[in-house]
């Protein structure tokens, strides 16, 4: 009997030790974000120390004979990037993600990178035509301060053409906790019965112009594209103003301060117009500008797994030019995982 009883209290103890492990799981899950940047390398390396057979790429610097000085030189290290097939690892566009060893000077370090990396980056990109490969950089850094409204997420930093854009995922509990408080529901406000497709993901972006000509942005423009090329697109006021309007708990002067805080906050309405046709007003950043502020999505599917954040931005030609008008894609590799997804806490009112 003695037995049995150390047996029954050793069971008791086995089953609490696995209900903490399940419960520190879970609170680990819930604090983290459901779309983060790129896969990283050291994940893609254990997947294929375990499957030796398996199609990761797990690609070395950049044509590390010529790009290695580069990297060194700016105290810069391959931190991601874009996973793909073995089979098209030669023929695809590799974006890679840099990090800089000082995070706090990343800014300054990045542009003095950029002014040297061209030359590389056009002898490593030989051949010609569908042979050709393009090979991408990316900054990603941990320093918030690169916003006004500060991220808890690794920021992305592209450069193309003069223009700089910065962005970074906003998880809900923290839209929650910053904008569904007080006498105001959050713009993106939404409650678990909602379908995927009425609910939003939302990103904060910065756009920068180096440019001496303005350029043009449109939300409604911007998209996110899964592995499986479902296409989720960007959200502008009138499509959030529309949200609140047919959920039956968001109404009166909540709605009205909600909205307020949307035109206080959405990039679209942080921008100027900067062009003015017949009947068209366009928005943008001006020549030597910024501005800055969150972008919502319609909500990813829960099997999406590889994101593209694509941010199409419009180059206007000098003044009196016959040139065209050009539009650069600046394109975001994220990815995202379900389970993360599943494990967010509920909506929440501060």
């Amino acid at each position: 009997m003695k037995w049995l009883n150390k047996f029954t209290a050793l069971n008791f103890a086995l089953l609490f030790v696995l209900a903490l492990s399940i419960t520190g799981c879970g609170t680990a899950l819930s604090s983290l974000s459901p779309i983060q940047p790129v896969d990283n390398i050291a994940k893609a390396m254990t997947e294929q120390s375990a499957n030796p057979e398996a199609e990761v790429v797990v690609p070395a610097i950049p044509s590390e004979a010529l790009a290695k000085p580069v990297l060194d030189k700016y105290g810069m290290s391959t931190v991601g990037f874009r996973i793909g097939k073995a089979s098209d690892a030669n023929m695809e566009a590799l974006t890679y993600i840099l990090a800089f060893d000082e995070y706090a000077h990343a800014g300054d370090e990045w542009n003095n990178f950029l002014g040297e990396w061209p030359e590389t980056q056009t002898q490593i990109e030989l051949g010609t035509g569908e042979d050709r490969k393009v090979v991408d950089v990316i900054m990603m850094s941990d320093y918030p301060q690169l916003f006004e409204v500060q991220s808890r997420q690794p920021i992305l930093t592209k450069t193309e053409d003069g223009i700089t854009v910065s962005i970074a995922y906003w998880r809900r509990p923290d839209l929650d906790r910053k904008y569904n408080r007080g006498n105001a529901f959050s713009p993106f406000y939404e409650t678990e019965a909602l379908h995927q497709g009425d609910k939003t993901d939302v990103f904060y972006v910065k756009i920068t112009n180096n440019r001496s000509e303005n350029i043009i942005f449109d939300v409604k423009k911007c998209k996110i594209i899964d592995q499986g090329e479902n296409i989720y697109n960007g959200m502008d006021y009138d499509d959030l103003a529309e949200r609140l309007l047919y959920m039956a708990r968001a109404t009166g002067l909540y709605v009205k301060n909600g909205l307020a805080n949307a035109r206080r906050i959405l990039i679209e309405k942080r921008m100027p117009i900067v062009e003015q046709q017949v009947g068209t007003r366009r928005t943008g950043v001006p020549p030597g500008k910024s501005v800055e502020g969150f972008l919502p999505f319609t909500q990813t599917k829960w099997n999406a797994l590889e994101l593209q954040v694509i941010l199409p931005i419009e180059k206007a030609p000098p003044p009196g030019a016959a040139q065209r008008y050009q539009t650069i894609e600046f394109n975001f590799p994220f990815t995202h995982d379900r389970g993360i997804r599943v494990a967010q806490p509920s909506p929440k009112r501060y």
